[in-house]
């Protein structure tokens, strides 16, 4: 088979990458001019050398493929919302709209859980749950994701040849800012000791990122998955209090412990409303934070039902396995 990735030079697409020349696939990957590609091209990966925001030239790459993994993001959190809009929005479609022109047999677009509108503390999350109402108040790359799922749900719904696969938070040693995910807000305050605003009780919607990258391949080549879409976490079951004794165990294997100090985002609430008041009698724009703290005290639970099924996807690295790994790799 013949791959195109984007964003096979970051940190989700080299596991996709990886995947891929396990399997014996040729892969192209499509990488910035100052992306380190060395070892991908060591491994026999071919490289195109271009930007998201600009891929008219990429016609003649894609000819001959066929399986587009559309991983590629601005993920950075500056710049303004132009540049997020033309690199993860204009650039999805536009790359579907290539792909197919050109006879690409499927499109694999790589989304992310954090679309989804919280509601309410309790609610369960499917592949066909509400986009958060909104999305203005969630950041450009979250806003400029949103954006994108939709585009790319709706070619699949169409009857196009697109899947979308929405993982978890991803984690794992070459993480760019945070390996290990410790909790939606958090705080460490010394040693191993952490403050993380929440409840033991909440789910922790991950996934580490070989068993994130081994979904959105089988996105590519399994049989009759046109049109369907995915979340993907590791464990839907997982809670705070159960992941947070895991990644304990296994400091504690190398001397040290771990300690979760639990702050209820109740707490916090007065002041956000006092907060909020004031940007409205500042006639300011609505106040993010607030939104956000308030959808992070909701717990919900994402259903993985349909990977694990349509798929046949289950986690090959297990929690524990994965928390060695991704410690391993930042000591």
């Amino acid at each position: 088979m013949r791959a195109f990735v984007t964003g096979g030079s970051g940190f989700l697409g080299r596991y996709i990458v990886k995947r891929l020349l396990d399997r014996g696939d040729d892969v192209t990957v499509l990488a910035r001019q100052s992306s380190d590609t060395a070892a991908l091209e060591a491994a026999g990966v071919k490289i195109v050398r271009g930007d998201l925001a600009s891929l008219d030239s990429l016609g003649d790459f894609l000819d001959g493929q066929d399986v587009v993994y559309h991983a590629g993001a601005r993920v950075v959190s500056y710049g303004d919302w132009q540049e997020f809009h033309d690199a993860n929005v204009a650039a999805t479609q536009k790359l579907i709209d290539m792909a197919l022109k050109v006879g690409v047999r499927r499109f694999v677009y790589v989304s992310s859980l954090g679309i989804f509108d919280i509601p309410e503390a309790g609610v369960t999350i499917t592949e066909n749950s509400d986009y958060d109402h909104q999305p203005t108040l969630r950041g450009h790359y979250t806003r400029s994701k949103i954006h994108a799922d939709r585009i790319a749900c709706e070619a699949a719904r169409s009857g196009k040849p697109v899947v979308v696969v929405r993982p978890g938070r991803i984690y794992g040693h070459d993480h760019p800012s945070l390996p290990l995910f410790m909790g939606r807000v958090k705080k460490k305050l010394f040693g191993n000791t952490w403050v993380v605003v929440s409840r033991p009780g909440y789910f922790v919607p991950i996934a580490f990122v070989e068993n994130a990258a081994d979904a959105v391949v089988r996105a590519g080549i399994k049989e009759g998955a046109d049109g369907k879409i995915f979340n993907v976490i590791d464990d839907s079951d997982l809670t705070q209090k159960e992941y947070f004794a895991a990644l304990d165990r296994v400091e504690k294997r190398h001397g040290r412990g771990l300690r979760i100090l639990y702050l209820p985002v109740g707490l916090f609430i007065p002041a956000v409303i006092a907060a909020a008041w004031a940007f409205r009698i500042l006639k300011r724009r609505k106040w993010a934070v607030a939104h956000q703290l308030r959808r992070s005290g909701r717990n919900a639970f994402y259903s993985t039902d349909a990977v694990r099924s349509e798929l046949g996807w289950e986690p090959q690295v297990g929690l524990e396995d994965a928390v060695e790994l991704t410690l391993a790799g930042v000591r």
